[in-house]
């Protein structure tokens, strides 16, 4: 039995031993040797603890790409006040410095960490004991760099389905080394994310107990919902294939996740209390354990209340959770879970409180981690999946998931027509995510205006806002050459 706090303690550090940046490694001093880590299970256990400690730091998921960066770029939260990031990443500013050292350090720390798994991946077979356990290692790593890749290129690349032949894709890391990564077109990045995906769903066949123990005390094989579980790789290739546009291999893998009901189901319940957040009891998929977030959280949401003085959420959150609609019976859980209105005056300021609700509540450690995939996810993709060619079934999926929080049916006339249906698809994923850092793809991917979190400036799609900027060092130093392959 391990503990998952001694080894989030050390995870920042066990990264640190196994990294390399983008143009030149620097070891640190005092750095173990792979002969020395790699010489017995326990060694990539460690490795791996690492690599979610890094997933889970402010750079990445911990912050900037869930209730964070992303979030800000989704309109779910803003800060109307120069002085803080929010207000360049709200109005899609990168040139601005605030905004681009935010920008680039998603791009360093990502690929740093998949450096990381490429390490372990380059020294997985050279020991022959605990065969099922190398196997589980191997699926997770092949299955994290997939994930860390395709992440990437949603944020740093064209829509997929706005692409050709020619779009410029990402570049691919699958060796640890100094080379420069080979540069891709964005097809051949999108097969190299699902090949890497097919390996790892092979090799986690037998992966199925991904249920949580709630107590992150906990054998490395078992309650592996805070792991890259073979239903997280299924989920991952759900959301490939649904941003690609093959609604058949996107419905299929949403399907067999929905199927797995010995690990997930949807709230039952008259309130969002247990799945609201970490770890969300049966809706939660893939989630990283990160307790020491509280403090930010508080002081990011939660210090103030004033119109315009903070972080606050949307704007128009009565409009968008249709509040004047809520009756005895049809009454939107989220509303309430998820956010606290604040009035003054004729005024109404709205705080994020899903992730924490108060001081008391950042005192005592409510925060145990995030929610990086989840189960609505997957209805949604289906639903939207099946739209044309089972319009029955997709309705009464996306209906599920509204009777999970608390609504009734949807209005048949708001789903009568494709484009009705993804526009209030597009409205159901922002009252479902705030904070989980997936509305930004969701404007990508439908492509049409929208407005800001003030519900004051309207947006027109744009490769501009959509493809963030590349770090000006890749560009400069990178490889140039672009491959299809």
């Amino acid at each position: 039995m391990k503990k998952i706090t001694k080894y989030i303690g050390i995870s920042m550090v066990v990264a640190l031993l196994t990294s390399c940046n983008d143009f030149l490694d620097v070891q640190p001093k005092g750095q173990l040797t792979d002969d020395e880590m790699f010489t017995d299970i326990t060694g990539y256990e460690d490795a791996m603890f690492g690599i979610y400690g890094k997933l889970a730091s402010s750079n990445l998921y911990g912050s900037n790409l869930s209730w964070g960066m992303v979030d800000e770029l989704g309109q779910q939260f803003g800060y109307d006040n120069t002085q803080d990031v929010s207000y360049y990443l709200n109005r899609y500013q990168y040139t601005s410095q605030q905004a681009r050292n935010v920008v680039d350090a998603v791009w360093s720390n990502m690929y740093n960490n998949i450096s990381n798994v490429n390490n372990v991946l380059r020294h997985i077979n050279d020991i022959s004991a605990g065969e099922q356990e190398r196997k589980m290692i191997q699926g997770e790593a092949l299955g994290l760099r997939g994930f860390m890749h395709f992440d990437l290129a949603r944020l740093y690349c064209t829509d997929y389905t706005r692409s050709d032949a020619n779009t410029l894709g990402l570049p691919y890391a699958t060796e640890f080394n100094l080379k420069n990564r080979t540069r891709y077109t964005l097809q051949a990045t999108f097969n190299l994310i699902l090949k890497d995906l097919n390996q790892a769903d092979s090799l986690l066949t037998d992966d199925n107990d991904v249920t949580y123990d709630n107590n992150f005390v906990r054998d490395y094989s078992k309650g592996r919902v805070i792991l890259f579980n073979k239903f997280a790789v299924k989920a991952t290739k759900a959301r490939v294939y649904y941003a690609m546009g093959n609604y058949t291999e996107a419905a299929k893998y949403a399907r067999e996740v929905i199927n797995a009901t010995q690990n997930f189901k949807l709230n039952t319940s008259t309130s969002l209390d247990s799945v609201m957040r970490f770890p969300a009891n049966k809706e939660m998929i893939f989630g990283v354990y990160a307790a020491d977030r509280s403090t930010t959280i508080r002081s990011t949401f939660l210090r103030s209340t004033g119109y315009g003085s903070f972080v606050e959420g949307r704007r128009d959150l009565r409009s968008l959770y249709e509040v004047d609609q809520f009756t005895a019976l049809s009454s939107d859980l989220r509303y309430t879970s998820f956010f606290r209105e604040n009035t003054s005056g004729s005024a109404s300021s709205f705080s994020f409180i899903r992730l924490i609700q108060n001081d008391a509540e950042a005192t005592r450690g409510a925060l145990k981690g995030f929610v990086l995939i989840s189960l609505p996810e997957m209805y949604y993709i289906l639903s939207e999946s099946l739209y044309d060619s089972n319009k029955t079934e997709a309705i009464s999926l996306l209906n599920q998931v509204r009777k999970s929080r608390g609504l009734g049916d949807v209005d048949a006339a708001k789903v009568a027509t494709r484009t009705l249906f993804e526009q209030e698809m597009m409205r159901e994923r922002m009252r479902e995510f705030p904070g989980m850092g997936q509305t930004f793809y969701a404007l990508k991917h439908y492509n049409r205006s929208f407005t800001d979190f003030r519900n004051i400036d309207t947006y027109q799609p744009s490769d501009a806002i959509f493809n963030l900027p590349w770090p000006d060092r890749e560009n400069e130093y990178g490889d140039q050459a672009v491959h299809n392959e």
